[in-house]
């Protein structure tokens, strides 16, 4: 029984595994350790390194897939893998060299010293990027705003992102059927949310690095990738920002309707329409999101609402009504996300 696995999905590697596989035995020469090596059809060679690497150590196992199956899938195939081999520790890294093998001793330290996760984060005093470019530094940081931002349980985590993580197995054995293939390079957030839903507050570790450029081969990084990160966020999230258009634009039917019912003052017949729109949208909200609504959500909820009226008074002078509806709207979305929890909800996971 080894106690650390590591996961390298691959995709046409083999110069990089050349020099990651020695790196990663010199690195774990204190554990008793396996690298399950996950491959979707390379044409490079790739096979034939690891098998060579296999012969020679008796530390690695291919796993050939033949085809390109995705890197979710693969990530879930390699880590059921750990867990069957009886692993305490399974470790997930890219095979390319961007993360570099002299951090894994650390994550798993953190993990046999009690942490659920360990992630190797780059938003850490320590960590930090080398050789990106200033619009890959934006999309890296707009994805971890996002992240903290619709997935409450991930906001104290300053790279909820980081494809470079090592888990307990006696947790991820529990959620890995759950785990879904098609989280691609971002698995570790459905990770965080799959394992927040089955057993509450994580421990969890950060461990400071530098994600490195690429040395061979080229970045797998693409659109669809990007439009599949987004996806999975706001499915997450419980399809919070969907909901609350939902509960918007519903609630301001009611308050039309409402406004054009009555017949009284008309100071006295706004106030209503806006009141009933405002109850409306928090309470159809909070039903959308599986939560019973409170008399303090209802307060703080007229904090944000009127907040929201006074910024699209004090903006329409200046501004088109499109632009300032859509900041309000935003507005109204991020700060309802406080004053009504999202909480992570998945089927067939309870506490």
């Amino acid at each position: 029984m080894v106690n650390v696995c590591v996961v390298l999905p691959t995709l046409n590697e083999a110069e990089n595994l050349h020099v990651l596989l020695p790196q990663l035995a010199n690195a774990l020469s204190d554990y008793d350790w396996h690298a399950v090596v996950v491959d979707d059809g390379s044409t490079d060679g790739t096979q034939e390194v690891v098998e060579k690497f296999a012969k020679e150590t008796g530390r690695a196992s291919l796993i050939e897939r033949g085809a390109r199956l995705g890197l979710g899938s693969a990530i879930k195939l390699g880590m059921r893998v750990c867990v069957e081999y009886g692993a305490e520790v399974t470790v997930v890294m890219d095979a390319d060299l961007q993360h570099p093998p002299e951090v894994v001793p650390r994550l798993v330290d953190a993990v046999l010293g009690g942490s659920d996760i360990a992630i190797a984060s780059r938003y850490v005093g320590g960590g930090g990027v080398q050789g990106w470019s200033l619009l890959r530094l934006m999309i890296s940081k707009g994805a971890t705003y996002l992240a903290r931002l619709l997935l409450p349980w991930v906001r104290g985590i300053r790279d909820p992102v980081s494809g470079f993580f090592a888990v307990s197995n006696a947790r991820a054995r529990e959620v890995l059927p759950y785990l879904n293939e098609s989280a691609g390079y971002k698995i570790i957030l459905e990770m965080l949310t799959l394992m927040s839903a089955r057993f509450g507050d994580l421990r969890v570790t950060e461990v400071p690095y530098v994600f490195r450029s690429r040395l061979y081969g080229e970045s797998k990084l693409s659109v669809g990738e990007l439009w599949r990160y987004a996806w999975l966020v706001i499915r997450l999230s419980n399809y919070s920002p969907f909901k609350y258009i939902v509960a918007l634009v519903v609630a301001a039917l009611i308050g039309y309707s409402i406004f054009n019912s009555l017949s009284i003052n008309p100071i006295l017949r706004n106030l209503l329409s806006l009141e009933s729109s405002l109850m409306a949208s928090l309470t159809i909200y909070a039903l959308l999101m599986g939560l019973k609504p409170r008399l303090k959500h209802y307060a703080k909820y007229h904090l944000v609402k009127y907040g929201s009226v006074l910024l699209k008074m004090a903006l329409m002078p200046y501004m088109p009504i499109y632009v300032v509806l859509a900041l309000a709207t935003a507005l109204q979305l991020i700060l309802t996300i406080r004053v009504i929890p999202i909480t992570p909800h998945v089927v067939g996971i309870h506490p």
